[in-house]
C-alpha cells in the first residue's frame, strides 16, 4: 500500500512538473545591442542600459569626449539587467537584416505618424530640426474636435526614439491633446496639458511597447492590455502602472486619471 501511494505521488508530481510552463531562456549581453539614437551621449546610454559611464565606453574602447555617431551599434556591458536586455534588438536578427533579410532600412529619426481616429498619416524627419516640426507633431496629437495644443518639447523627442526602436515601424496616435474635464479631477491631467500621448506601434506588441518605455528617464509609462495602447507622458520621475484587471475601464485606483482607457478608446472613434 505504501509502495502504491509513493508510486502514485510519483506520477502526480511528475504530470504536475509537466505542465508547468518553460521559463524563458536568459538573454546575454554579448547577444544584443544598442543602436544610438540623435541627442545619445554616452551618460545617456548608460543611463538606459543601467551601466556605469565608463564600462560602457570602455567594452566600445571609446575615448574622451566620446562622441557618438546617430546609428553606431555599441556592444553591451554584461552587467546591464536581463530586463533591459529584452527590448534591445538582437544581433541574430541585425545579421540576418544586412544580409538582406525582410526588415525594411529605416533611417533614424525619420518617424511616421498616424492618427488611429481619421487615419491621417504623415512622415516627420526629426533630425531636420525644421521650424515647423513641433508646429506637425501638434496636429498629430489634436483633440478630437480639431484644437491644437503645445506639445512638451520633451514629449515630441520620445516619438523619435520610439520609433528608432522598433526599426520605423509606423506610431499609431490612439489620442492625445483632451481638454480638461473636471470630472477627472480639479486640475488639468497631462493630457491636457500637451505631456501625454498615448499609442501603439504598428505590427508590435503593446506589451513590448512598454518595456522599452521604462527604459526612458523622467516618463510615466501605462500599459493597457485589453485597449492595446501605451500611454506616454513626460514628468519629473519616472513611474510606471498596469492595469490590476483586463477590463480598460475607469476607476482602476492604480490608473492616473489621465490614463483613462474609456476616455482613450473614445477618442480613437472613427470621426
Amino acid at each position: 500500500m505504501v509502495m502504491a501511494l509513493w508510486l502514485a505521488a510519483g506520477a502526480a508530481s511528475a504530470q504536475t512538473g509537466r505542465r508547468r510552463p518553460a521559463r524563458e531562456a536568459p538573454v546575454r549581453a554579448a547577444d544584443r545591442y544598442y543602436q544610438v539614437r540623435p541627442g545619445d551621449t554616452l551618460r545617456r546610454v548608460a543611463g538606459v542600459l543601467q551601466v556605469p559611464p565608463r564600462d560602457l565606453a570602455g567594452v566600445n574602447g571609446l575615448r574622451s569626449p566620446f562622441a557618438l555617431r546617430v546609428g553606431q551599434r555599441l556592444r553591451l556591458p554584461p552587467e546591464v539587467p536581463e530586463e533591459v536586455l529584452r527590448t534591445l534588438p538582437s544581433r541574430t536578427q541585425s545579421a540576418a537584416a544586412d544580409d538582406g533579410g525582410e526588415a525594411r532600412r529605416h533611417r533614424s529619426g525619420v518617424v511616421t505618424l498616424v492618427r488611429v481616429r481619421d487615419q491621417t498619416e504623415t512622415t516627420i524627419n526629426f533630425t531636420a530640426n525644421a521650424p515647423n516640426l513641433r508646429v506637425r507633431v501638434e496636429q498629430m496629437l489634436r483633440a478630437r474636435n480639431g484644437t491644437p495644443h503645445i506639445a512638451h518639447p520633451r514629449l515630441v523627442r520620445q516619438l523619435p526614439l520610439i520609433s528608432d526602436r522598433f526599426g520605423g515601424r509606423r506610431v499609431m496616435i490612439v489620442s492625445g491633446y483632451r481638454p480638461h474635464r473636471r470630472a477627472l479631477g480639479p486640475l488639468p491631467n497631462r493630457h491636457a496639458q500637451g505631456y501625454a500621448v498615448d499609442l501603439r506601434v504598428e505590427g508590435v506588441p503593446s506589451s513590448e511597447v512598454f518595456a522599452f518605455c521604462r527604459t526612458l528617464a523622467n516618463v510615466g509609462c501605462g500599459y493597457n492590455p485589453r485597449a492595446d495602447y501605451v500611454h506616454i507622458d513626460v514628468r519629473p520621475e519616472s513611474e510606471q502602472w498596469t492595469y490590476r484587471a483586463r477590463t480598460g475601464t475607469q476607476g482602476d485606483p492604480n490608473v492616473p486619471p489621465e490614463d483613462d482607457g474609456a476616455e482613450v478608446l473614445a477618442d480613437a472613434e472613427p470621426l
